[in-house]
């Protein structure tokens, strides 16, 4: 089967006891921010760029600090295809300035918009909807989210 492969940065951003999340209107599941890393384009450009883009927040450069890393290997849009992913977390802090959000089409079309919530609630939401078929890719978000969990954020 072809293999495609992507490396994404996600921001995993967290003040007064809220994590700022993206979430789908359409599908009602959590996403951190983030997405592909761009040829020529460094991790940390990439986390701040993409999460400008989806949340219209800014990240703060000094603050970012690695979190973790998440393979997926999965099956891909296209028959025989497989979908390799590996995405990196940093923790980050945001200053106070927002932008406008400038989403990709899929994006704007599943309706993402930032919202600052409690963990536990947006990990219990993502866990019910991890069983539906469709929705597979939110398994590494859920993951995430049961460490921050865990780890007492």
């Amino acid at each position: 089967w072809k293999s495609i492969y992507r490396e994404a940065a996600r921001a995993i951003i967290v003040r007064d006891g809220q994590i700022a999340l993206t979430r789908s209107a359409t599908d009602g599941f959590f996403k951190f921010p983030g997405g592909g890393i761009e040829p020529g384009e460094t991790h940390l450009q990439a986390l701040i760029r993409e999460t400008r883009e989806e949340t219209g927040l800014n990240i703060i450069p000094e603050s970012v600090r690695e979190f973790g890393m998440v393979c997926e290997r999965r099956r891909g849009l296209f028959e025989n295809e497989i979908f390799n992913q590996r995405s990196y977390y940093y923790a980050a802090d945001v200053n106070n300035v927002t932008s406008p959000q400038a989403l990709d089409a899929y994006e704007a079309e599943m309706g993402f918009k930032l919202v600052w919530t409690d963990i536990e609630a947006a990990y219990r939401t993502n866990l019910a909807l991890g069983k539906h078929e469709d929705l597979k890719y939110i398994h590494r978000e859920t993951y995430i989210l049961k460490l921050l969990l865990e780890m007492g954020y």
